[in-house]
């Protein structure tokens, strides 16, 4: 961070360590964007995720819930109430479409 900015926010700047001082952070956010971490869900659920869907998916861990080539992401196994409901309006917006 700018020490400018350090000062304005009355905050302490960070560096890195030297070990890391050297890395691309845009290289990191690369390969991490490249593994996908699956999630188990219970069997029942990602039955009924498919039979609501109309096909087989796959879920996977992600920022966002969304589903793009049969990969459903989602931030957590455990959802909250207002994602839990975001989840299910995107799985209703599916069966409209097809």
């Amino acid at each position: 961070m700018n020490p400018i900015y350090a000062d304005i926010l009355d905050i302490v700047p960070l560096k890195l360590n030297s070990t890391f001082a050297h890395l691309d952070p845009n290289a990191i956010v690369a390969t991490a964007a490249n593994e996908l971490q699956q999630i188990a869900l219970p069997t029942v659920l990602l039955q009924d995720f498919e039979l609501a869907m109309g096909r087989k998916i796959e879920v996977i861990m992600g920022n966002t819930i969304s589903l793009e080539n049969n990969q459903l992401s989602l931030p957590s196994a455990q959802l909250s109430t207002a994602q839990k409901r975001e989840l299910w309006q995107l799985i209703w917006s599916q069966q409209d479409a097809s």
